[in-house]
């Protein structure tokens, strides 16, 4: 069963938006069907579920019931059981489906190889839609579903730079497009460091590529914080000290920034970390406007009620944390980014224990995912985004096994000796 969602989950992933079915106000699309199983499946497996626990898990489900209290504060009580419902299938139906299933080295390296290729597939589709200005594959999917699904700005000079229309291939937005392609170039590049095979250096700049055709802000930055993340790695063992002074030092100047600036030190942040100014701005604008509401609704946050900003600011906020402070509260906020960075600091901490075979495929997990934790000041994890942020979060807890892993990892390298003498 497991297997099946696996295959599934990745296939949906690449479903072009326009696949979809409104009952009510609800959007249901092929990866929320497949989540919604794989909750099923969880839900009837708890028991493999609480073996597998640690704080990951209990923080997860403190955020899942905040997010209840939160629509029953805000809302009605059946506003509460449906809203935090869907927003239990995207969240821990995604975890849950990497966490029972990815729990060996191969498991990690196969899912990881599949959505790989499959973007290195689509690649031609977004060369196309780039120079040709045509979206084929969503104009292919509205004529067979009848669903004109695209924001119609995406079809508009906003979205041509330098004479290249933004890729979307068959995402909604290129902001998805480029990001899922940056969350799996840290393997594809280690993969290729790590057994030297000249090969795979063409997948390399095919989703490089990809994350050039999108011009948007969050690939790149992505290939940003990815280095940054990279030299922390290689001198992570021996210079933790530096490492954690560093760290107290950057959050030392951020608050100050916070207090004594007129911006805010994440109204800096948002401000500079995009490539275009307008759009800087507009985020820049978020975050002041947020500030209220949030201040107003410290708890359980506003839900899905409308924040105050003036009428001609457009109502959507994107940043993927703002969002979730504003939404459900500081603490939910807390309880998930606690999570993100306990999970990258616990694997990163004992990454020296892995054995060579496995320790490159840990490093590209570290990489991707901390760059993905980063950039959510700038970017909503909205759509599918969301999903692939909690699944990636559970698709390295065959990690913590790094003992038995070791032991398997040593036979087959002494069994590939013996065969090479």
């Amino acid at each position: 069963m497991p297997s099946i969602l696996i295959i599934l989950f990745i296939a949906s992933i690449f479903v072009p938006v326009e696949f979809h079915q409104m009952v009510g106000s609800l959007r249901i699309e092929p990866y929320r069907i497949v989540l919604a199983l794989s909750l099923m499946y969880s839900l009837l497996n708890f028991r493999k579920v609480l073996e597998q626990a640690d704080l990951i898990d209990i923080l997860l489900f403190g955020l899942l019931l905040l997010t209840f209290a939160s629509f029953l504060y805000n809302h009605d009580l059946q506003k509460a059981f449906e809203s935090t419902g869907i927003y239990a299938i995207e969240t821990l139906g995604a975890f849950y489906l990497a966490r029972l299933w990815i729990i060996t080295p191969k498991r990690f390296y196969n899912v990881n190889i599949a959505f790989i290729v499959i973007l290195v597939l689509l690649f031609g589709f977004g060369v196309y839609e780039s120079f040709n200005h045509h979206r084929i594959l969503h104009e292919w999917a509205k004529a067979i579903t009848g669903h004109d699904s695209l924001d119609y700005r995406l079809y508009t000079h906003y979205y041509v730079r330098l004479g290249i229309l933004r890729a979307t291939n068959v995402f909604a937005h290129p902001i998805l497009y480029g990001t899922i392609a940056a969350l799996f170039f840290p393997f594809m590049m280690l993969l290729t460091f790590f057994t030297f095979k000249k090969r795979y250096l063409l997948s390399d700049a095919v989703l490089f590529s990809t994350m050039m055709l999108t011009l948007s802000s969050a690939p790149l930055l992505s290939l940003i914080f990815q280095g940054l993340s990279a030299i922390v790695v290689k001198f992570w063992h021996g210079t933790q000290r530096f490492w954690l002074a560093f760290g107290f030092i950057g959050i030392a100047v951020a608050m100050f920034l916070q207090v004594f600036s007129n911006r805010g030190f994440f109204g800096i942040l948002v401000s500079y970390l995009t490539f275009n100014p307008v759009t800087g701005y507009y985020r820049m604008l978020q975050w002041k406007y947020s500030m209220q509401d949030i201040s107003d609704n410290l708890l359980f946050g506003i839900a899905h009620h409308d924040w105050s900003h003036p009428a001609w600011l457009t109502n959507s906020i994107d940043s993927f944390w703002l969002l979730l402070v504003l939404q459900h509260g500081i603490i939910a906020g807390i309880l998930l980014f606690f999570a993100s960075f306990y999970a990258v600091f616990y694997f990163l901490n004992r990454l020296y224990l892995h054995h060579a075979y496995t320790r490159w495929m840990i490093t590209s997990w570290i990489l991707a995912f901390t760059a993905m934790i980063l950039i959510g000041f700038t970017v909503d994890f909205y759509g599918k985004l969301q999903p692939m942020y909690f699944f990636f979060l559970g698709a390295i807890g065959w990690a913590r096994y790094h003992r038995d892993i070791n032991q398997k990892m040593d036979k087959i390298s002494e069994s590939y000796e013996s065969r090479s003498a």
